[in-house]
């Protein structure tokens, strides 16, 4: 079964306003309270608490103590407190922070409903407890099994809500891939992506055309008194600016990825190490525009859907230093480098080079899948005479196939 979300903007009435923002007080009323009791537990001794559990303890208590939650859908705080317990779950394996108490105003307005407490209809969404219907943008575009819808609210104050939708695995996008092709993708900086093909796609640097802007309204904000009209209607400019930019680099990220999947077969990428290079001040911003990590994301949950396969290179496989002529490794090659000569006499442009060496993985990867079916990992014997065959590239580099193991 495949999952999908689909994110529609919503446009409440005011009474449907009401019942959003209640709706949204009461799941961060329900998480406040739940790591309170968290920590109150903790610190007496008491160990293996779960999100279930303080569930069970919030609707013992909220007949009583917390009958103003009865308003909204019983969704809303049970939701949130549900996530705390999946919040500390991924503390405890060091993989986020300790989760934070969350205030009206910096945290982010947003409430869960299960499907069977909403109902949809064309471009209209009923909610539970909310006598009129709220007006959505469109319809939801996937017919399938709609397992819940989240609300949300962002920064500028307008409204969104993400439904999620199971569809069945004869799903597939309405221009499946049909070609035999695979190609090679470099990612950077100045280009967004360079393709084994030849093709640059340049990088729309949302966040550096418009730096300016927002460090001016950044200053107006600061200068405005804390709680004045104009402050909001400062802050409000500022978010839109962000929002903005957030916006446009999603739509270049989503077309590259759309493309890449429904015109290749194969398409070779690299196992970047983003948070390790967001480490370097000098490129953070411009990695941070560029969104590696993101079309990493998108390119690996489309893939499948379109018929194609992601093939991913080994984290340290030098695409750039290999010469994709002769196979030749070259030993440093500055970032400042970007066109440089093999001993062999081929001149190679930086990302074009890795983009080809790329293509090559990929070339790889589906010859492996041809020869023994997608997801299976050829024998030792195999792989040696591969090794064998191709040396340089044997000693330094691997593809990761569907099902996790290595060629």
């Amino acid at each position: 079964m495949v999952q999908l979300a689909h994110r529609i903007r919503i446009y409440p009435s005011p009474e449907a306003e009401v019942y959003l923002r209640r709706s949204c007080g009461i799941a961060r009323f329900a998480w406040n309270w739940a790591l309170a009791q968290w920590q109150t537990k903790y610190a007496q001794g008491e160990r293996g608490m779960s999100g279930f559990s303080l569930v069970k303890e919030f609707n013992a208590l909220k007949g009583r103590e917390f009958p103003w939650t009865a308003e909204v859908s019983k969704w809303a705080p049970q939701k949130a407190i549900q996530n705390l317990g999946d919040a500390f779950g991924r503390f405890f394996k060091k993989t986020s922070r300790y989760p934070r108490f969350k205030k009206k105003g910096k945290s982010r307005d947003s409430f869960y409903v299960a499907a069977e407490h909403l109902k949809v209809s064309g471009r209209y969404l009923k909610l539970p407890k909310l006598t009129q219907p709220i007006k959505m943008a469109q319809a939801l575009r996937f017919d399938g099994d709609l397992r819940s819808v989240v609300i949300s609210r962002d920064s500028c104050g307008d409204w969104f809500a993400s439904f999620s939708v199971v569809l069945p695995d004869s799903y597939v996008y309405p221009h499946l891939c049909k070609t035999q092709a695979t190609v090679g993708v470099d990612v950077g900086i100045s280009s967004l992506v360079t393709l084994s093909t030849g093709e640059k796609i340049e990088n729309p640097r949302a966040l550096r055309s418009r730096e300016r802007k927002i460090r001016r309204l950044s200053k107006a904000l600061a200068r405005k008194q804390r709680g004045s009209k104009r402050r909001e209607k400062a802050r409000l400019a500022l978010a839109r600016v962000h929002r903005k930019v957030t916006r446009i680099r999603r739509d270049a990220t989503h077309r590259v990825t759309s493309r890449l999947v429904r015109s290749f077969r194969v398409i070779g990428i690299e196992d970047l190490n983003v948070r390790g290079m967001m480490r370097n001040h000098r490129i953070a911003r411009s990695l941070g525009d560029a969104a590696f990590r993101e079309l990493r994301r998108q390119l690996e949950y489309k893939a499948p859907l379109a018929g194609s396969n992601v093939a991913v290179a080994a984290r340290f496989y030098p695409s750039s230093k290999l010469c994709s002529a002769c196979g030749a490794k070259r030993e440093t090659l500055s970032l400042n480098v970007r066109v440089w000569e093999c001993p062999c006499g081929a001149v190679h442009d930086r990302d074009e080079n890795a983009a080809h060496n790329l293509d090559s993985v990929a070339q790889r990867y589906w010859e492996t899948i041809n020869a023994r079916g997608e997801g299976v990992r050829p024998p030792t014997e195999a792989r040696k005479g591969q090794g064998r065959r191709r040396p340089s590239v044997k000693r330094e580099s691997s593809i990761k196939l569907s099902n996790g193991s290595l060629l």
